[in-house]
């Protein structure tokens, strides 16, 4: 969960002749996932349906493995790059702001790590899917 997360949930959404409950209580058993990053994480441990443009095409499991690796590595170097940015919104937002805490902030040269970790996996999937491109049909 993302800072930004921290003590929200999602709104429950109602469908005509049901409630809110019964709506998020199907979603869960259903294990249909809204988030995109709780989709992405989910594929490294769940069986997932192959779709009918990929069973057609034989030898692409390991493209699909680091397809999926490159995915999740982005969305984690997103999370890690938007923490920073939820504590600078943090500090701007704080009722006392001093000198010291924004310029740790500001100094912080981790988040560009995580930026170039970001280019990486974007160049990385965006040449892989390339490939999956030129194996299908």
């Amino acid at each position: 969960m993302l800072p930004a997360d921290e003590g929200r949930r999602p709104a429950a959404r109602s469908t005509p002749g049901g409630d809110a409950a019964d709506t998020d209580a199907e979603r869960r058993r259903s294990g249909t996932r809204t988030r995109a990053r709780d989709r992405i994480m989910d594929r490294a441990t769940r069986a997932y349906p192959p779709s009918e443009a990929l069973n057609q095409v034989r030898g692409l499991e390991n493209l699909i493995l680091f397809i999926d690796d490159d995915l999740r590595e982005t969305a984690l170097s997103m999370q890690k790059i938007e923490g920073y940015l939820v504590s600078a919104l943090g500090l701007l937002e704080s009722p006392k702001l001093s000198r010291d805490q924004v310029q740790t902030i500001a100094s912080d040269t981790e988040v560009l790590d995580h930026v170039d970790q970001l280019v990486e996996t974007l160049e990385s999937l965006r040449r892989r899917l390339a490939r999956l491109a030129s194996s299908l049909r």
